[in-house]
């Protein structure tokens, strides 16, 4: 049959303009897609959740914790910023312990231990990050725990659980209404839930029915339960009426209205869900209703896009629910100026992934080896790539402080079971009314997460150099380098007002600074280097609310608490369990850190005892170290060969293990712009420039025992070990050399258990009564899903509990128990 070319030519032009107003469309829902999700997550925030291996603990234990920073929507880890504080405070709020961790190493595990001197009572462990705690202190994690102490103990009162007081309430309940999609439209089948509340927001059981304005029979009846005072509704909505609800009270029958329709709303529905899919209806007012409005729909599920769809009119379209992970999502709707008119939240039920927990057997002897296998996935074993932390401990040392703590954080937990379809329409509407057009998000001041501040703790390190008449120094140039756990060279030359500045990465704790300064011509100088100490840690109070107790109900176990050892206990993994024999001296305990010691034949005076003879200068302490005398004005030790001393006659001068002076080391300029002179020693100058405050214990070291450290070392080696920062100073400062150790991230150790592999171990007559039997902060599962730990039990007869907290590489946090017997 012939076609005319005309009529080609106008069939060609129409499919043209359909996909050329198909592509529009795809487009305009891209990017409207596009500015949703981008500005979803530009308003995520930090949240934190912690697990700590107990709650009750003895003054001298270890407190272990893991600490979790996630993304407040998709709950997957966060690392915005880059420092995590974490510190325990009293109930003063005074500090008795702080830490510093590392956010993006996600080395935020960390250890600490309770002074034997702590007070007994409530402390609290405090995690922040500074964004939370300058813009949202409600956020701030905090998690209390109780300190005994035989030597200072409280008069502690048992407090059972607080019951809570129902109030009952004696006036008319409340009926509130939640339309499907926000709006009830005239000209469908409507579904609402019906809430029933009494004064005191109290669930209320009642029954009623549905009519209209004009006919006072029932359209249709409804209940609501005494648990959550839920019920439902669904019927015809007509143009022109108007609904309300009636239920008896007392002997009165009450009536509440129900939302008027709206003529200019639009809504979205779930008419159906079969197993595979939801069937989406989106309707239109009556003055909306063949207007050839255009309308989008966007599917999320967190933070994530999981569908979209634009359509015309009211119209109906089939979503696959295997668009959508397991949990809750949302559907919105747009109008076509891109303002969200509709949500509905709904949930979807796949097969369900758990953490399993088993053990190779329930009941155990003293000292017995544990096997504990654990499995991240679902019912039919697909695996699921998880961090962990994993505490075992006795039952009676464990509060579980989410039952006493109102922590928003607690909201970060998925529900595991299918949410009913009431709770889903009684959802909050949040993104209604918000638009999202190109015009709208031009216009909107966003703070987005990313261009909050982030903490400089450890990004520069910044001084002054100043001269004998406490004036700046221009073009010295100061060096810094860092011992050889964290390796660390750089220069820097100051500028007209003394200063200097250094950039460095972030480091780790026991990390030392050692800064020098020398002329332009790397002669070292006698000036005086100057860095202001501040602590990183910011002072606030805790917000009350979130200070809580947990209820502590046995006294007994309390007071048997306190007369536990706990000491004796934390040894190691090896022999050092063996140590059963304990000897009483009367010598007195070191003050000083003894494992800095080069030789136990050296001489040794401490800190301590040199503050006691004099506060402001350590050289005048050193010569009562036997040995060491003043001769011509230069210090000596030991017996001479000639009659007279001269520098090159002096000992090395270690400091922090940076030579200084003495022996042929450096050598210090002579009063070319010095602060003070010492007669004619270079090794006292610079000794008497080191504040008595910040040394640890000074050692002599001569003869063989100097051999160690080369041909500088043949008159002797004086070591100055200090302390990593002063405990009277806000900064540090010394002369031509400066030895610090500043605040740094901590590294928590690894948990020691006792290897009773070993026969000898197991054997031996200590008693083992750790309260903690197996902690691991920092555990994956491996790709099967699978991780395994082992460790031994102790020689108490109780309940252990397996806590297992953790996250999945999607974002579900974990949170669950187990328990295994040691009889």
């Amino acid at each position: 049959m012939f076609t005319p070319l005309k009529y080609i030519f106008c069939v060609c032009i129409v499919l043209a303009t359909h996909l050329a107003i198909a592509q529009k469309n795809i487009e305009n829902t891209d990017s409207l897609a596009g500015r949703f999700i981008s500005d979803l997550r530009a308003g995520t925030t930090e949240k934190l959740f912690v697990q700590t291996n107990k709650n009750i603990f003895v003054a001298g234990e270890e407190l272990w914790f893991k600490a979790w920073i996630v993304n407040s929507l998709s709950h997957k880890y966060f690392s915005h910023s880059k420092t995590l504080f974490v510190d325990l405070v009293n109930e003063k709020d005074s500090a008795v312990a702080q830490l510093l961790l590392n956010i993006p190493s996600q080395k935020t595990e960390g250890l600490i231990r309770l002074s034997d001197s702590l007070p007994e009572g409530y402390y609290w462990l405090r995690l922040y990050t500074a964004t939370i705690q300058k813009y949202d202190t409600n956020s701030i994690l905090v998690s209390p725990i109780y300190v005994t102490n035989k030597k200072f103990p409280s008069t502690l009162v048992a407090t059972p659980i607080e019951q809570k007081v129902k109030l009952i309430s004696t006036k008319t309940p409340r009926l509130v209404f939640y339309p499907e999609g926000g709006e009830i439209i005239a000209g469908t089948n409507t579904t609402i839930a019906i809430k029933a509340v009494d004064e005191y927001e109290n669930p209320v059981k009642l029954e009623g029915y549905i009519n209209d304005n004009i006919d006072s029979s029932a359209l249709t009846w409804f209940k609501t339960d005494s648990i959550t005072g839920l019920g439902k509704i669904s019927f015809f909505v007509s143009k022109s009426k108007n609904y309300a609800a009636n239920f008896k009270w007392g002997n009165q029958i009450m009536k509440a209205y129900l939302p008027p329709i709206n003529h200019y709303a639009s809504q979205i529905a779930i008419k159906e869900q079969t197993p595979t899919t939801l069937k989406v209806v989106v309707s239109q007012g009556d003055s909306l209703y063949q207007k050839g409005k255009q309308s989008y729909i966007l599917g999320i599920h967190k933070d994530s896009l999981c569908f979209a769809s634009v359509g015309v009119d009211m119209y109906e379209l089939n979503i696959p629910k295997s668009y959508f992970p397991a949990g809750i999502s949302k559907l919105l709707l747009f109008n076509e100026a891109q303002e969200v008119v509709s949500e509905r939240t709904f949930f979807i039920t796949k097969p369900k992934e758990e953490l399993f927990i088993s053990t190779d057997k329930q009941n155990y002897a003293a000292r017995d080896k544990v096997l504990l296998t654990l499995y991240k996935g679902d019912s039919v074993l697909h695996p699921n790539f998880t961090a962990l932390s994993i505490a075992v401990t006795d039952d009676n040392a464990i509060k579980h402080t989410s039952n006493i703590t109102t922590n928003e954080n607690l909201v970060l937990l998925e529900p595991t079971n299918n949410t009913s379809e009431l709770e889903l329409l009684g959802q909050p509407m949040i993104f209604k009314g918000k638009n999202y057009s190109k015009q709208a998000m031009a216009n909107k001041i966003v703070v987005k997460q990313s261009e909050l501040p982030v903490d400089t703790l450890f990004s520069n390190i910044k001084g002054r150099i100043l001269n004998k008449k406490k004036l700046p120094v221009a073009n010295r140039v100061v060096t810094i380098y860092t011992n050889k756990r964290f390796y660390l060279f750089d220069t820097d030359t100051t500028n007209a007002r003394g200063e200097f500045e250094f950039s460095v990465p972030p480091y780790l704790d026991s990390v030392t600074f050692t800064l020098q300064v020398a002329t332009l011509k790397g002669t070292k100088v006698d000036e005086k280097i100057i860095i202001n100490v501040s602590s990183p840690f910011p002072k606030f109070s805790t917000p009350i609310s979130l200070k809580k107790k947990f209820p502590i109900e046995d006294l007994d176990y309390i007071s048997n608490l306190r007369n536990t050892n706990f000491k004796d206990i934390y040894k190691g993994t090896g022999k050092e369990w063996l140590q059963s024999v304990f000897v009483k001296s009367s010598i007195k305990a070191n003050t000083y850190n003894t494992s800095k010691r080069v030789s136990s034949f050296s001489q040794v005076i401490t800190g301590e005892a040199i503050q006691n003879i004099n506060r402001t200068d350590a050289s005048n302490a050193l010569l009562m170290i036997p040995g060491l005398h003043l001769r011509g004005g230069y210090l000596t030790l030991g017996a001479l060969t000639s009659f007279g001393a001269s520098a090159k006659d002096e000992p090395l001068l270690i400091v922090d293990g940076v030579m200084l002076a003495g022996g042929s080391g450096p050598q210090v300029v002579p009063d070319e712009v010095g602060v003070m002179s010492f007669q004619n020693s270079p090794v006292m100058a610079e000794i008497a420039r080191i504040s008595p405050d910040i040394i640890d214990f000074i050692e002599v070291l001569k003869g063989p025992e100097a051999s160690y450290y080369g041909t500088m070392s043949s008159n002797g080696v004086i070591l100055i070990n200090t302390h990593r920062r002063s405990n009277f100073s806000s900064h540090y400062e010394q002369y031509g050399s400066l030895v610090y150790n500043p605040a740094s991230y901590h590294l928590a150790p690894l948990f020691n258990t006792p290897d009773y592999s070993n026969l000898d171990i197991k054997k031996a007559s200590f008693n083992d009564n750790r309260s903690t039997l197996y902690w691991n902060g920092h555990l994956y599962t491996n790709p099967n899903g699978k991780a395994q730990v082992e460790f031994y039990t102790g020689d108490v007869n109780t309940n252990y509990t397996i806590s297992v907290t953790g996250i999945t590489a999607s974002g579900e946090i974990i949170q669950k128990n187990a328990s295994i017997r040691r009889n």
